[in-house]
This record gives C-alpha cells, sequence and structure tokens, in this order.
C-alpha cells in the first residue's frame, strides 16, 4: 500500500510505500531517513556502560512537578542541590528518560532532567511546541530551581533551546554541550534538505492513530523492534537496550503527537538564532556525514565562523542519536568537558 506524506500547505514530502499494520510506518521512516539503506555497523548499547562503570544503573527519582506559564513539567533531581548543576534536554518525541543510564555516571553533579512540554510526564499544550515557550520553560526552570549559572546538555531540538537559553541569558549558563543539533534547520531552504522532516509526519500519524485505539505500551515496544537504526546498527531496540526501549515506547505513548507537527511546518524552530555568538564553553557532537546529521559539515562552518572559540567534534559511525548509539564515547566527552570547566 502506497502512503503519501503531504504538509498541511499541500506540499508533498514523500510517497513511501508499507504495509499498514502499526509499526511499519516507523520503518519505512527510519529507511527513509537512513542514506543507503542499512549499512554494517558494530552494535552497541546502554549495555557497553557496564563495561566502563560497574556501578552505573539506570535510575529514576521520584518526579517533582515544576510549573511554567500553568505548564506542568516533571523532572528528576539528583546529586543534592550544593552540587554544581548539569541540565538535560531531550530532543523531540523523546523524553527525560532517554538520560537514565547518564545520570548514576554524573555522581560529582547535581543532574537535572526534564520533559519538556508536550513530553514524558509533562503538560500538553498544542499550539506550543516552539522556542518561544521551550526557552521560557528552560530559564524559568534554571531560575528557580538553582541558585548558580548550570551546564546544558540539549540532544536534537534540546540543543537548540539549551543554545538559544544561553543567547538570551548568558547569566544562567556556564557551558552548553549540544550533541547534533538542527540549529540552522529551520531557515528557509532548509526544509527542502531536511531528510528528518518525513519522519516527523510519519510519526504524528502512527502516534495518533496508537493513543486513539490505546495501543498497548508492547505495541510501542514492536515499533522500535522492527523500526531499524539509523546508523545500521539493527534495529532502534538492539541500540536502546531492553530497558531504553521500554523508557521510549512509554515516552511514544504519553507525548503529545502534535509536538511533530510543529517541526513539520517548521515553526519548531522559529526565532532560533544560530549565527549569534556564545559567551560561555561551548562543546558541539554532531552525527558521522554519511549517517544523516542535523549538524552538518556546512553548518559546522557557519558555527565556526561566530564561535571561534568552540570545539566541535565528529563522532563516527554514529548517527543523530549519539548518546544512545554509543554512549560510552558520549560520557567520556561529556565527563571531560565537565572537568574542563
Amino acid at each position: 500500500m502506497s502512503e503519501e506524506v503531504v504538509l498541511d500547505g499541500g506540499k508533498k514530502l514523500a510517497s513511501l510505500t508499507f504495509p499498514t499494520e502499526s509499526g511499519t510506518v516507523y520503518e519505512a521512516a527510519a529507511e527513509y531517513l537512513r542514506p543507503g539503506g542499512v549499512t554494517s555497523g558494530a552494535k552497541t548499547g546502554w549495555s557497553l556502560l557496564g563495561r566502563l562503570w560497574p556501578s552505573a544503573r539506570p535510575l529514576r527519582i521520584p518526579k517533582v512537578q515544576f510549573v511554567s506559564n500553568g505548564i506542568e513539567l516533571g523532572y528528576d533531581d539528583s546529586g543534592g542541590p550544593k552540587r554544581e548543576a548539569v541540565v538535560l534536554l531531550h530532543g523531540l518525541g523523546s523524553a527525560r528518560s532517554t538520560w537514565d543510564p547518564i545520570v548514576p555516571v554524573l555522581d560529582q553533579w547535581r543532574t537535572l532532567a526534564f520533559d519538556q512540554r508536550g513530553h514524558g510526564e509533562s503538560s500538553h499544550a498544542s499550539g506550543t511546541y516552539s522556542l518561544e515557550y521551550y526557552v521560557p520553560d528552560v530559564i524559568a526552570f534554571c531560575e528557580s530551581v538553582t541558585d548558580q549559572p548550570v551546564v546544558l546538555v540539549g540532544h536534537s531540538l534540546g540543543g537548540v533551546v539549551a543554545a538559544s537559553v544561553a543567547h538570551s541569558r548568558p547569566d544562567l549558563v556556564r557551558g552548553l554541550l549540544l550533541e547534533d543539533p538542527p540549529m540552522y534547520r529551520g531557515e528557509p531552504g532548509e526544509a527542502d534538505r531536511n531528510p528528518f522532516l518525513v519522519v516527523f509526519a510519519l510519526l504524528h500519524q502512527l502516534v495518533s492513530d496508537m493513543q486513539a485505539r490505546q495501543a498497548p505500551l508492547e505495541e510501542y515496544e514492536l515499533v522500535l523492534r522492527t523500526s531499524p537504526s539509523p546508523n545500521g546498527a539493527g534495529s532502534f531496540a538492539d541500540v536502546l537496550g531492553v530497558d531504553g526501549t521500554r523508557a521510549r515506547a512509554r515516552g511514544l505513548a504519553s507525548l503529545d503527537p502534535d509536538v511533530f507537527l510543529a517541526a513539520v511546518d517548521g515553526s519548531g524552530l522559529a526565532g532560533a538564532t544560530p549565527d549569534a555568538a556564545l559567551s560561555c564553553p561551548t562543546l558541539v557532537l554532531r552525527a558521522d556525514p554519511a549517517l544523516g546529521p542535523a549538524f552538518t559539515t556546512e553548518h559546522e562552518a557557519r558555527f565556526r565562523s561566530t564561535n571561534p572559540h568552540a570545539d566541535v567534534e565528529m563522532i563516527h559511525g554514529a548517527s543523530h542519536f549519539i548518546h544512545d548509539e554509543q554512549p560510552e564515547r558520549f560520557l567520556l566527552k561529556l565527563r571531560r568537558f565537565l572537568d574542563a570547566l
């Protein structure tokens, strides 16, 4: 059966062929996103953490609620209020649980991870899934929960949000680690070159359908088990591991599907100022150019021109999901960055 992915304005994004059973839409999206289809690569996953830090285990701190402009944001707080703080910002369609394996390793820091509006255990607020709202949420969070500048660590959308916070409130941020941030994807002309748009459109379709019929959590897990990972290392579930797959499935089941629409129509990144200079120490980790990065080689050149002090490192063999696919390498980069501050 053939399905067309069409924007509200009538622009056709792609025509894909797939069975109609649940989960195969996501699989088709993953195939579309990954250049050249499935490629060979070493299988990595959260289980590798045990080889580097045997005591590291996924950690869930009881949920605390923070309210920003009437929106309740669920967050985890670990490490104690007297320690220097690291705020972890997840990407579009994810949740704070994506950082669970990382939190125990950052035992010398206070780690704060929260679900951005529309995601995880935070409130749904359709029509507000853009930087105009995401950024004030983080600013209000940092002002209320901590009494000192923080280090912001952001993946994908979370990276753009983190950079935007640092632009507008440099007094709140002492360091930035941005994981393959789509900083330039909201600009005119970028939409035609952005392979993620069809994925977001398909995810909106798939998740809306599954939520409408109250699909069980096992069905969301099946989606991940039958969806090839963009880096070619088996399925998404193979990369995430058992706990990560279950957490990601819960995230898909609980998020507002409309978060994807803001990405498809371009409103989610409206107002971004990617060429503005950052005043704090900054590290950008970008994906392998062969695996569909959100932060491309061209983007790196632009970024370095206005931020010559920043470090940009490409992670070979990693797709957009660097901390999922190569957690041990991501953690080494993060810890070295934190130790140098």
